[in-house]
């Protein structure tokens, strides 16, 4: 009976000593499995990031580029629509010539009057008045007519 019991006794041994040896392989490989998958997710977020990097730094020239094309675009606009250019095309292409110093003679209206007996101030300001009168001096209008005939 004793060698039975030695025998148990290290059979049970042997069962506990399998199953810390089996505890402790299955702890270093879940250990293992964290630490790897730390890694690996490390270095997809670094292959990430610079990706990322290199399309940002990609997009800061497209837009550089953009900047300056719409640069030339400001310049050409400009350019196209100079009143030299707009007279040139109107006078060789569309026949159409300058006009000569035009001159206008225009007043301003007189001021009311007040009549006699009532006091109240005098206004300067025409916002009752509707109608502007231009003064006619002969002399002043056949220059108008002779500026234009020439």
């Amino acid at each position: 009976m004793a060698r039975k019991r030695r025998k148990e006794v290290k059979y049970n041994n042997n069962y506990c000593n399998d199953k810390n040896i089996f505890f402790s392989c299955g702890l270093f490989l879940l250990l293992m499995f964290f630490i790897t998958s730390i890694t690996v997710f490390y270095i997809s977020n670094t292959i990430a990031l610079t990706e990322l990097g290199y399309k940002l730094i990609e997009l800061e020239n497209y837009k550089i580029k953009l900047v300056e094309e719409n640069k030339k675009l400001e310049l050409m606009v400009e350019t196209l629509s100079s009143l030299d250019r707009v007279e040139e095309i109107a006078c060789n292409h569309l026949g159409m010539i300058r006009p000569k110093e035009v001159n206008f003679i225009a007043s301003l209206p007189a001021s009311k009057i007040n009549p006699g007996g009532n006091i109240e101030v005098i206004s300067n300001n025409y916002e009752g008045e509707k109608y502007f009168w231009a003064s006619f001096d002969l002399k002043k209008v056949n220059e108008l007519i002779l500026s234009v005939l020439k």
